[in-house]
């Protein structure tokens, strides 16, 4: 199933959401950014500053914490393809940064509903 990342009811972007753990409550899958994408596109790129992927990298607390706030002031919402919204969900998308350049939507789902849909 598609599912899209809305801000304040403009798409941000889509995703497959190809990976499932409903026994950490985490599905991910490849991001295919909309439009309204680089409106909120600074702010997960805060959490690559914060914590890089490189080996031996240390994570930058006080950049971490601004990333937290700030994903949490967008209020993002997971809606399916059917127009359902799916309740209980923390978005993140990550920028792979040196690699392909592809995105990647992470969301942690706790409305059981989901889970119980998805088959898990």
């Amino acid at each position: 199933m598609n599912y899209t990342v809305k801000l304040h009811g403009i798409a941000v972007g889509r995703s497959d959401l190809e990976h499932l753990e409903p026994e950490t409550g985490f599905a991910r899958g490849e991001f295919n950014p909309a439009t309204g994408y680089q409106l909120v596109q600074d702010v997960f790129r805060l959490y690559g500053e914060a914590v890089p992927d490189t080996p031996g990298g240390v994570a930058d607390p006080d950049k971490l914490q601004r990333y937290y706030k700030a994903r949490d002031a967008l209020q993002l919402v997971l809606v399916d393809s059917d127009g359902h919204r799916v309740d209980g969900v923390t978005v993140h998308v990550y920028e792979r940064r040196g690699q392909d350049g592809a995105l990647e939507l992470e969301v942690h789902i706790a409305d059981p509903a989901f889970w119980k849909a998805a088959g898990s």
